[in-house]
């Protein structure tokens, strides 16, 4: 099989992430009822006494009970009526009004805040989605701008989805400070409550674990769901990582040999320092000690895992799938407890006390993904999942692709590297020129548009000769 030289390009923005902190208002506080003094307290008593007087002396004075002279004390009556029923005018109406508009307010202020919480949350899913793409659309972005992306420098170097779940919002909603409850106003206050309980939790969004942090990972569970997770995996980090920054083998044996027959065809795959017959010997091998031995030239000199270590340059990331085969005990990433950017994924719980000391223990069920510690397991996502079909169609479009001498320094220095005519017309293979595609009738401004070069982030420079 023939081989594609890749020419990495400089690695595309993520969309922005939302942060910060929103410190939300306080709810409105209750009108506090002041109590009138002595003075207000007497003066309805006052009035109905004066009024009931003067109908008395009317009365006696011998005039006789004159309508015009009963118009002044109803007159007192009617008033007197409507103070009382209008709360004085400083009473519980107006207070009841004051409240019910402060609360509309209030109310209107979250629907404001419940759309920017929104809003984040969404920038948030779309900048997690694009980092973590589904595995199941891995296999469009063979070949792309966004194959092979990822640099031993990135920070998202070696990171993976392994499902989705609930994560806080990137930007927190700090709740306000406020005084004793009881004084609030009930229903914005529950408001409120109800709002940062609701928005502070974004879900369904990609859950991501380092591999590099860990010497190695050990699944249990539902087997067939440990290995479409584990398979999801792999698949992701052979699409993001270069085979010059990361080595996948296979240590597979038994009926579950077949479930990873797909590796073979990873570039990543081929061991980078010996041959056989039939080309780059392939890294899928039936023991865990026949691999050392053929990775001895990349293992060697290796110092002990220390997890957050650093990448050390022209020093690959290891990663090897242990399902079904041979372990004795006896080698070398067991006996020193992990090796420097070596990670075991473990299928078959062989690796002894590796994962429970310097890794990490995945429960694994189709109900979801779990991590194992001492108080037990802690569910945090719903598992991503690969059919091995799906995995296959992934290898075989990579197969072909090999990352050329220079090529990740001409990726990030696109004016220094040397762009062949036919990169430039974008046929990196001439066996692939489609003649009846390339001669198809084009857009009035793209006739007569030749590419010249490069510009200074690896964007074709083209000269419109119309």
């Amino acid at each position: 099989m023939s081989t594609v030289q890749f020419r990495r390009t400089p690695r595309m923005g993520a969309p922005r992430t939302p942060g910060g902190e929103v410190h939300l208002e306080p709810p409105p506080e209750v009108p506090r009822l002041v109590p009138g003094g002595i003075l207000m307290k007497l003066m309805p008593v006052v009035m109905v006494v004066a009024m009931v007087g003067m109908i008395a002396l009317l009365i006696t004075s011998g005039g006789g009970l004159n309508p015009a002279t009963l118009l002044f004390p109803m007159m007192m009556m009617m008033s007197m009526v409507g103070m009382f029923a209008g709360g004085g005018g400083r009473g519980g109406g107006q207070r009841k009004a004051e409240m019910n508009e402060d609360r509309k307010d209030y109310l209107r202020y979250l629907g404001q805040m419940r759309g920017r919480a929104r809003q984040a949350g969404d920038e948030q899913r779309a900048g997690l989605e694009w980092t973590h793409p589904d595995p199941a659309a891995l296999w469009s972005m063979v070949p792309t701008r966004r194959m092979w992306e990822r640099r031993a420098g990135d920070p998202d170097f070696c990171h993976v989805r392994v499902g989705r779940g609930h994560q806080r919002l990137a930007t927190r909603l700090v709740p306000p400070q406020t005084g004793p409850v009881d004084e609030l106003e009930p229903i914005a206050t529950v408001a409120l409550r109800r709002f940062v309980r609701a928005h502070s939790v974004v879900s369904e969004l990609p859950i991501a674990i380092s591999v590099r942090g860990f010497a190695a990972l050990e699944l249990t569970g539902d087997e067939d769901t440990c290995r479409v997770l584990v398979r999801a995996i792999l698949c992701q980090l052979v699409t993001f990582h270069t085979p010059e920054d990361l080595i996948v083998a296979a240590v597979v044996g038994g009926p579950a040999r077949a479930d990873w027959e797909w590796v073979k065809w990873l570039p990543h795959a081929q061991n980078p320092n010996r041959s056989d017959a039939v080309g780059s010997e392939r890294l899928v091998v039936g023991s865990l000690g026949e691999l050392e031995n053929c990775l001895q030239e990349e293992l060697v000199g290796r110092q002990r895992f220390t997890r957050n270590a650093p990448p050390v340059p022209d020093q690959p990331q290891v990663i090897v799938i242990v399902d079904g085969g041979d372990v004795s005990g006896e080698e070398r990433i067991l006996l020193e407890e992990g090796l420097a950017a070596v990670t075991v994924l473990d299928l078959s719980s062989s690796l002894g006390t590796l994962a429970a000391r310097r890794g990490l223990r995945l429960v694994v069920t189709p109900e979801g993904v779990g991590a194992r510690s001492a108080s037990g397991v802690e569910r945090f996502a719903d598992p991503d999942a690969m059919t091995v079909t799906q995995c296959e169609v992934l290898a075989r479009r990579l197969a072909p692709f090999r990352i050329g001498a220079g090529g990740d320094e001409q990726g990030e220095d696109p004016l220094l590297s040397n762009v062949g005519f036919m990169d430039l017309l974008g046929l990196p293979d001439a066996m692939t020129f489609d003649v009846a595609q390339a001669w198809r009738p084009r857009p009035l401004r793209d006739r007569l548009r030749v590419p010249v070069g490069v510009g200074e982030h690896g964007e074709l420079v083209e000269l419109d000769i119309k």
